[in-house]
């Protein structure tokens, strides 16, 4: 029996075409900002700078709007943050055109970006399961990973090429129209009211509601530890690529070239792969235990010397799972959230999600520095065995949380 596609709903097909303009614009963002700084600074230094400008917010204002999503009208509030991307790339247009290319402008316009960038992702994923039922989800998360996955290699190629023909400002313009065109897309959605309490509760205790809420329920701890396992492992042998590649193959550009092409086309495919699941918790969970268990089985043969191909393959098939893993994570938290609950939980699980392979290629690069990239792996690929062993056993009592 063939599967709906969550396209098929007109109104997250609606979402998803807006969604397709937003993200593009947003990683041609932020590629125009890590290539304005590294322009007027050639310092790699002030690249991560920026770089983690733009992830540091998400840590304090991905769990504060968490506990917005779940009380204001969605629809309304994903129009107000595409407004406000407008708003900060026409800003930064309007800086760089009567102002001036300078390193304390352009990092503040990017802290600025990353603050509304983390305001974001609570409401559109806290949005996304009030536009399709349970049956369309996995397919809809699905396509919501080709698309970010697709975009983070498209949008950059994108804004490079404008730059070969028009001035940097005319990148930023299109940024622009593109947050609008998003903006305008998402009005003929329905109005999706969060779970407005009109009780004296204040937004400081819903937030350690959600964390007790979190802390009860065994799957969502299970899940919340293996996304951050996820993040030690794959994401972060992802972060690790140029080192990888210097490592274990030639080290050139054409080589990292091919790691990341493959990385990049890994993670579409899991995205597919994911979205022709159907909404049944029980098998999504195996599915989870398996790729991390895949994960481990990938990591074997990159203790050996390999021709760039054939790592170029594994990086693939690592990438793959990661996508898998996270992305099938997400919809098992969706399906079985409460309600009421539901933003709160999503943007603790993003704050784990987008900060923990910065921390895990911190982490892991300094075991490959001080004890050998062998070392990296084998820890690594042990993570991922205990990961995959702790979700199969604990299965059992997932029992209650399943809906």
């Amino acid at each position: 029996m063939s599967q709906r596609s969550a396209l098929a709903n007109p109104d997250y097909r609606r979402y998803f075409i807006a969604s397709s303009f937003a993200t593009l614009a947003v990683w041609m963002t932020r590629f125009m900002f890590g290539w304005l700084v590294w322009e007027t600074t050639e310092s790699f230094l002030w690249v991560g700078v920026a770089s983690a400008s733009i992830l540091f917010p998400s840590l304090l204002i991905t769990p504060i709007f968490g506990v917005i999503s779940d009380r204001i009208n969605l629809k309304f509030g994903v129009i107000a943050w595409l407004a406000s991307q407008a708003l900060v790339t026409l800003v930064t247009l309007l800086v760089f055109e009567f102002v001036g290319q300078s390193l304390p402008l352009l990092l503040l316009m990017t802290f600025l970006f990353g603050c509304v960038a983390a305001a974001g992702s609570p409401l559109r994923l806290t949005l996304i399961p009030k536009l399709v039922n349970a049956a369309e989800l996995p397919n809809a998360v699905g396509w919501g990973a080709m698309l970010f996955n697709t975009s983070r290699i498209v949008a950059p190629a994108i804004a490079a090429w404008c730059l070969t023909l028009f001035p940097p400002q005319w990148v930023f313009i299109l940024c622009t129209l593109a947050f609008i065109c998003a903006g305008i897309i998402n009005a003929g959605l329905p109005n999706v009211q969060g779970v407005v309490k009109k009780s004296s509760t204040s937004g400081w205790q819903d937030f350690i509601a959600g964390i007790q809420y979190c802390w009860a329920s065994p799957m969502i701890r299970v899940l919340f530890i293996l996304t951050l396992t996820n993040s030690q492992v794959a994401r972060s042998l992802m972060e690790l690529l140029p080192a990888l590649s210097g490592t274990l193959t030639t080290g050139t550009a054409a080589d990292l070239a091919t790691l990341t092409g493959c990385a990049g086309a890994g993670s579409i495919v899991g995205g597919w792969y994911i979205s022709r699941q159907r909404g049944a918790v029980s098998t999504l969970i195996n599915l989870l235990a398996f790729a991390m268990f895949s994960t481990a089985l990938l990591l074997v043969p990159m203790l050996f010397s390999l021709p760039v191909w054939p790592m170029a393959v594994l990086v693939g098939g690592v990438s793959l799972f990661m996508t898998v893993l996270g992305t099938g994570s997400q919809i098992v938290l969706q399906l079985t959230s409460d309600d009421s609950k539901r933003g709160r939980v999503m943007s603790l699980w993003l704050t784990i999600a987008l900060v923990g392979p910065a921390i895990g290629a911190l982490i892991m690069g300094g075991i490959a520095e001080w004890f050998g990239f062998p070392v990296m792996l084998i820890l690594m690929l042990a993570l991922s065995l205990a990961s995959a062993l702790w979700l199969k056993t604990s299965a059992s009592s997932f029992n209650s949380d399943t809906r």
